[in-house]
């Protein structure tokens, strides 16, 4: 790690140390310093202090005045990668137990924190926990606080190769701890729940239940029992003698819950302007090109994804929990419409267990919340090798955003201005499409380009007033004229959507879906063909 400082420092390091004395925040860019200085020399627990000051500094800056310089987002790394090796060269010195807790928070540090305006600065916590999590787990929210801020994956690459299979094998250990300490019910019972009749199979896409498409929860062993539960047969298949009493974790047992939930109401689409729908098995590649992707119109591709390891593996919440419950995500609370909305930041396993698997399981009062167009596969990579490059891409690379998130959510009406392919991976979503042609039927904000973050995206002017399943027609009376298109995607659905047209998307169950943009997009620079008139 030594050498990365070094590199990093005469890299970028000392040119944003001065930058921030050009700010005017010399205290900052005096500590910023100190902290790199310790780890290039292999002094790390140095580092922690100053490097907490940075942190804490440059998240007042973000709250109050925004981030105006990139040295703000520099520094904020930076500070982060130090705390990242502080912590993990406490790993073999600290002793953990399982059970240690592993709670993230938002703010970087420990209770209380220095800044460069001699004030003291404390932290919000997601969670309510107080104890020291392992040192290995404050590492790991170290580099994904910087990840999420934007730190590229190389800056962080050397400290995190170190820290990921340690921060995971501490979650791991933790979930085992628990298992082997908690006694539930039969196998039998346990696979009953972890699949109830009336959330098994699939809606068709004319929304009638697919009763042949039995119902399954993952393969993984349960526990100490070392047993496989069944769904399908409510059996018990002991891979070696074991006790007739599954032992494992309520709690993360209810995760082996697939979402394949029928949603509770599904839309009644309008066949005259429901978007057309493809296989892509009797599509090629150039057919596509010449039919929607050059004519800019929409179309559900169906069978493109079913090759893909996401397929299989990503329904489940366990296998989440167990392979990346560690990681810290951003996550949007709340709606719009109640006035309730708002982001922050927990571990992947606090979303799955406290938000995801009460939506899959339909528990009154279940929160939404919403993983919405994070860079989740840069943040862990090895989730591409789930996935495959769709043939009707032509074999373009992606990038991709991952959007995962309980019943209820809603992406309000808005256009991206390059080409999209919304994946469905699992669960239900409602879309609504309008041409870029109805634009002035759709009440643009117009925000003003200043220091918040909310009138930075409407001074875009690509996101509409309408709220398009309940609008004000007294207030937005154009809007009754606007012609749409629509549909509903199912697990292993594709729908290409064109560049500048707009899209509206009401999730109808929990779901998981990937947003997958051609490196190489070039549809905004054809000429546009109207298909909604």
């Amino acid at each position: 790690m030594r050498r990365h400082f070094a590199a990093l420092n005469t890299a970028l390091g000392q040119s944003t140390s001065e930058d921030l004395r050009t700010l005017g925040r010399k205290q900052v860019a005096d500590d910023l310093q100190k902290a790199v200085k310790a780890c290039i020399q292999q002094e790390y627990a140095d580092s922690l202090a100053p490097a907490q000051a940075v942190v804490a500094a440059a998240w007042k800056t973000l709250q109050q005045d925004g981030w105006d310089h990139p040295a703000w987002r520099e520094a904020y790394s930076f500070a982060q990668l130090c705390i990242a090796a502080s912590h993990i060269s406490l790993n073999d010195s600290r002793p953990t137990h399982p059970n240690d807790t592993m709670h993230m928070q938002p703010l970087p540090s420990s209770a209380s924190v220095r800044s460069d305006d001699n004030s003291t600065s404390t932290k919000p916590h997601t969670d309510t926990a107080t104890e020291a999590s392992p040192p290995a787990q404050e590492a790991m929210q170290a580099l994904d606080l910087a990840s999420i801020m934007g730190a590229p994956p190389d800056f962080l690459a050397p400290v995190m190769s170190i820290t990921e299979p340690l921060a995971q094998q501490q979650h791991q250990a933790k979930l085992s701890y628990q298992a082997g300490n908690h006694q539930c019910s039969s196998c039998a019972e346990v696979a009953s729940q972890a699949c109830p009749a009336p959330t098994c199979g699939q809606l068709n896409h004319s929304g009638q239940h697919n009763a042949s498409r039995q119902c399954y929860i993952s393969r993984h062993q349960i526990g100490n029992g070392q047993h496989i539960a069944n769904a399908q047969d409510n059996s018990c298949m002991p891979q070696q003698a074991s006790p007739a009493v599954c032992r494992v974790s309520c709690a993360d047992l209810s995760l082996g819950l697939i979402l394949s939930s029928v949603p509770q109401a599904m839309p009644q689409l309008d066949p005259d302007r429901t978007i057309a729908r493809r296989s892509a098995a009797e599509m090629t590649a150039a057919e596509f090109k010449k039919q929607y992707w050059k004519t800019d119109t929409p179309v559900v591709i169906s069978g493109a994804m079913d090759s893909w390891n996401a397929m299989r593996e990503w329904p489940d919440l366990q296998w989440w929990n167990h392979n990346h419950g560690h990681r810290t995500i951003p996550v949007e609370l709340g709606t719009d419409s109640t006035n309730s909305w708002k982001e922050t930041t927990m571990l992947l396993h606090t979303f799955m267990t406290g938000y995801m698997q009460p939506s899959v399981s339909r528990q009154p009062g279940a929160e939404v919340a919403y993983i919405a167009q994070h860079p989740l596969f840069d943040q862990l990579p090895s989730l591409m090798s789930d996935l495959q490059q769709p043939e009707l891409m032509g074999g373009e690379a992606m990038q991709m955003n991952a959007w995962i998130g309980t019943e209820g959510t809603v992406t309000p009406l808005h256009f991206d201005s390059y080409d999209n392919f919304l994946a469905q991976v699992a669960g239900f979503k409602f879309l609504r499409l309008y041409s870029r042609q109805q634009t002035p039927l759709l009440y643009v904000e117009r925000g003003q380009a200043t220091q918040s973050a909310m009138n930075a995206t409407r001074a875009q002017k690509n996101i509409s007033a309408v709220n398009v399943e309940h609008p004000d027609l007294k207030k937005h009376p154009g809007f009754a004229q606007a012609k749409h298109l629509e549909c509903v995607l199912g697990p292993g659905d594709m729908l290409f959507i064109p560049a500048k047209v707009w899209h509206h998307v009401r999730s109808l169950s929990p779901a998981i879906s990937g947003t997958d943009r051609p490196f190489n997009c070039i549809s905004c620079m054809l000429p546009y063909t109207d298909h909604y008139e």
